[in-house]
């Protein structure tokens, strides 16, 4: 009877560790900086190569299509640009810092992690080219925070960190996310 409870106990961990194994490196691949230095973690580049089966499954976990790869690129910032937890507890000013493309998105989500699952965060919030305002010089300013503000603004959660997702038509050879993210205040 103990070999039964055992050999059930050695196939229960092996299946647990295979199983946590699979999430880590759905999790992990393809993750790459956007560009040196700034805050936003991008997928596109690996929709592409041959780690594209744990890319793919990574937003298939998350309940959501991958996005075509030069169709459209998508990357997330879960800091600023100093390298801060972003956190519903400050103020945020998002700033392009270049020309944007024709078709732009950048969406607040609750979580903190580039797993979060923009359709089914239980807070959203979204600005693109459509319904955002610029500036005379042709900059878009967008404020994060939880109470509105004037001009562009995304709510974002009171308490909790938060990412932002940023979706854009490919333009050129710019991938990078044209946006800083600037903390304006904090309690």
């Amino acid at each position: 009877m103990r070999r039964f409870i055992w050999a059930g106990s050695y196939i229960a961990g092996g299946v647990a560790a295979g199983c946590l194994s699979a999430f880590v490196a759905i999790q992990s691949s393809g993750v790459e900086e956007a560009e040196a230095g700034a805050p936003w973690l991008s997928r596109s580049a690996a929709l592409m190569d041959q780690q594209a089966f744990y890319v793919r499954a990574h937003y298939l976990i998350s309940g959501r299509l991958p996005p075509a790869p030069g169709q459209i690129i998508e990357a997330t910032a879960e800091t600023d640009s100093d390298g801060r937890p972003l956190t519903g507890a400050c103020a945020y000013r998002i700033t392009s810092a270049g020309p944007l493309p024709v078709w732009w998105s950048l969406s607040i989500t609750g979580g903190s992690s580039i797993a979060t699952d923009a359709a089914a965060a239980p807070l959203q919030s979204t600005a693109d080219s459509g319904t955002s305002l610029r500036q005379p010089d042709g900059t878009v300013e967008i404020v994060a925070h939880p109470s509105p503000q004037p001009g562009n603004w995304l709510k974002s959660p009171t308490t909790r960190r938060f990412s932002l997702l940023y979706s854009a038509l490919p333009q050129g050879a710019g991938a990078t996310p044209p946006w800083t993210i600037r903390r304006e205040g904090c309690p």
